[in-house]
């Protein structure tokens, strides 16, 4: 049995206080949730953590009379299609302030357990930026850091350069690379979020075979074959899109020893959809594992008993619906061409 997501790799919910976002205790104590067909809502709690029901964002609105504040930042909350800190971030960007902004990241824990995903993508850029300097990185660095003590000068020429290639003000590199930073890392802890979760794709696609392969259900269940077959391609084609998204993006070590302004603004403008898209593709299948696990499976890792009636019902109204939504992104990711 596969193990239990953790809570920081959980991407189809999220505490409404993990971080300090809303006026209001009492949304601050509830939840926004992904269900499996895809529709965003508040999952309630009253003020001693009793549950009280599933309400959608205006509801919330009229029954707690949020303030304009708390309105804008659930409704923008909402319209996340993944509840990862990345897509939290970009969700919430325009109505955060800085300082707000910083608190949504992930824990230095999780941080250095990324680490092992992020070398090969922030090698090249550092070479750059470091070339000439003593300066050794050896965890995670930010660029302020780099800038601090003997080495300022050489980074600070090595920045210039990379401005005059990019035909950008000086003053604007940081903006520019700490943008392109962020999103390398998003598709970094997206692959380390995938790679635990495919054991629990693979294990779900396998019962789903087992109900494809099931002699004579097609005449009691028409439409399996063709919805099991669906389900299973669907998962196939997720394995091999992110699959080879992941090995080619590990090229992008070799991306900054030739910069240019056009290679640049299309590694950029390309990055940004791809990871929405891959962020919202793990959320996607998490829902359906979750879903799955918690009906066919119990705490201790055993299975509960079913019959394939039951089986396929549930299969129908969770695993196969709304698997079309995905289709594009999927595209998207295994027509993906980086210029690397």
């Amino acid at each position: 049995m596969a193990k239990k997501f953790e809570p920081i790799d959980i991407f189809f919910e999220m505490p409404l206080n993990k971080w300090a976002l809303f006026d209001s205790k009492t949304l601050a104590s509830s939840k926004v949730v992904l269900l499996h067909d895809l529709k965003p809502v508040v999952d309630m709690f009253n003020a001693n953590g009793v549950g009280i029901g599933i309400r959608t964002a205006s509801e919330v609105m009229s029954e707690l009379g949020l303030n304009e504040h708390d309105r804008r930042r659930l409704v923008a909350l909402m319209n996340a299609r993944s509840f990862d800190v990345y897509s939290v971030r970009a969700a919430l960007n325009d109505f955060l302030s800085d300082q707000e902004l910083e608190q949504i990241k992930i824990p230095p824990k999780e941080a250095e357990r990324l680490q092992q995903y992020m070398n090969n993508y922030s090698r090249g850029l550092l070479k750059v930026i470091l070339d000439g300097t003593d300066v050794k990185i050896t965890g995670r660095s930010s660029l302020s850091s780099i800038l601090e003590g003997a080495n300022r000068g050489a980074v600070l020429k090595n920045l210039i350069d990379i401005a005059s290639k990019l035909r950008i003000e000086p003053t604007e590199i940081v903006v520019y690379i700490s943008k392109l930073s962020e999103i390398i890392l998003a598709i970094s802890y997206y692959q380390r979020i995938y790679d635990s979760m495919l054991p629990d794709l693979r294990e779900m696609l396998v019962d789903v075979k087992k109900l494809h392969d099931q002699p004579g259900l097609g005449s009691r269940f028409p439409g399996i074959k063709e919805e099991t077959q669906t389900a299973l391609e669907n998962g196939r084609q997720t394995i091999i899109a992110l699959n080879g998204y992941f090995d080619q993006f590990h090229k992008v070590e070799k991306f900054f020893d030739e910069i240019t302004p056009e290679k640049f603004k299309a590694m950029r403008e390309s990055v940004e959809t791809h990871y929405r898209a891959i962020g919202m593709i793990v959320c996607f299948w998490q829902i359906k594992i979750n879903d799955w696990r918690k009906r066919f499976w119990d705490d201790r890792g055993r299975r509960r008993d079913s019959t394939l009636e039951q089986k396929y019902n549930f299969f129908k109204d969770t695993i196969y619906h709304n698997l079309f939504t995905i289709e594009d992104n999927l595209t998207l990711l295994k027509e993906a061409k980086l210029d690397l």
